[in-house]
């Protein structure tokens, strides 16, 4: 869309938020034509038993971000899934779901 989209300072902005652990953020394409932006959060051992509120997350990032970068979907995860050599396996993220409505923007 014209915007130069830095996935690293979304990451970065994500980890700062209180109560995220580690963060990545991917820009996923599931019907051709339409790309979004995706971040998988994964809750710090405080958070662990709360649940991450998104509204939070998207608030901090659009704080911190121009609107074009905050991301339309957050998936709250266990752990992120790492590939054999121990880095995360952005291929085995698993799909948001747009039909939820407090995972959308």
């Amino acid at each position: 869309r014209g915007f130069r989209i830095e996935l690293g300072e979304i990451e970065s902005v994500l980890g700062a938020v209180r109560g995220v652990r580690e963060s990545v953020v991917v820009a996923r394409e599931d019907v051709p034509g339409d790309k979004r932006l995706v971040a998988y959060v994964v809750a710090s051992a405080s958070e662990l038993g709360a649940s991450l509120e998104v509204d939070a997350l998207r608030a901090a990032l659009g704080r911190a971000l121009p609107e074009y970068m905050v991301p339309s979907a957050f998936v709250v995860l266990d752990a992120l899934p790492l590939n054999a050599n121990g880095k995360v396996d952005r291929k085995a993220l698993p799909p948001p779901d747009f039909t939820a409505g407090a995972a959308l923007a």
